[in-house]
């Protein structure tokens, strides 16, 4: 029973933390934008298609400079904290790989490294800028990928994963436009920081749908809890 109650509360944790996960890196970005706007450091638009502004420009001056990061520095810890629960809770049906936390937590240190650099003058700041948002969004990516895999893998019946996955096939395919329209088009530039927006927007959503995903979990846990080695998986 206690184990039982355990198990929950980590479902429950993990809920909570998806759902924050989604609805706060969403929200501070577009407010950081807004404050940004109304400050006259980028200009109105809506920059999901008019592409007139990247997310870095939004936290770079002014008070969206310390709102920035007052609320992605949480979110970086957030994560880090919400994989390390994901693996205890996939530990549960018998997953025994590092893979995701791993990923996960490597998005999460390039999204710290990426929010401190912001707004500093230099060209190694700069630097760590462009490796830390090309981490975080590619690795947060895997690692969602294999978290979907893994929902498969060990058989966890729910109803959310399908539409993670469908969320991940949207990413990757939007990923791959962006590569072939940075070698096709010579003015490609004038649309990367829209399809920024746009991959920033769908990765966070993808933990909304987690939060439905790990909601509907415990109802098959205890079935799973002490499988046999050879259904698990390393990865």
């Amino acid at each position: 029973m206690k184990q039982a109650m355990k198990r929950a509360m980590l479902s429950r944790k993990l809920s909570r933390l998806s759902l924050a996960l989604g609805m706060l890196p969403i929200a501070a970005i577009n407010a950081s934008y807004l404050i940004a706007a109304w400050e006259g450091a980028v200009p109105w638009c809506v920059p999901y298609w008019e592409s007139c502004t990247s997310i870095s420009a939004t936290g770079r001056e002014g008070f969206a400079f310390f709102f920035f990061k007052a609320t992605m520095i949480p979110v970086a810890l957030l994560t880090i904290w919400y994989w390390i629960l994901a693996q205890a809770k996939l530990a549960d049906f018998g997953y025994r790989g590092s893979a995701i936390p791993a990923l996960g937590i490597i998005a999460a240190i390039a999204l710290l490294c990426y929010t401190l650099a912001l707004g500093a003058i230099g060209d190694s700041f700069q630097l760590t800028r462009r490796i830390g948002i090309i981490f975080y969004f590619t690795f947060t990516y895997l690692s969602q990928l294999l978290l979907v895999y893994q929902f498969r893998r060990l058989d966890i019946p729910e109803q959310g994963n399908q539409w993670q996955l469908l969320m991940c096939l949207i990413i990757l395919v939007l990923g791959i436009l962006t590569l072939v329209l940075d070698g096709l088009l010579d003015n490609y530039d004038d649309y990367e920081d829209g399809f920024e927006w746009v991959l920033a927007l769908l990765l966070h959503c993808n933990f909304l749908i987690a939060y439905w995903s790990w909601r509907k979990v415990d109802g098959s846990n205890g079935a799973r809890v002490g499988m046999a080695p050879e259904q698990t998986t390393a990865i």
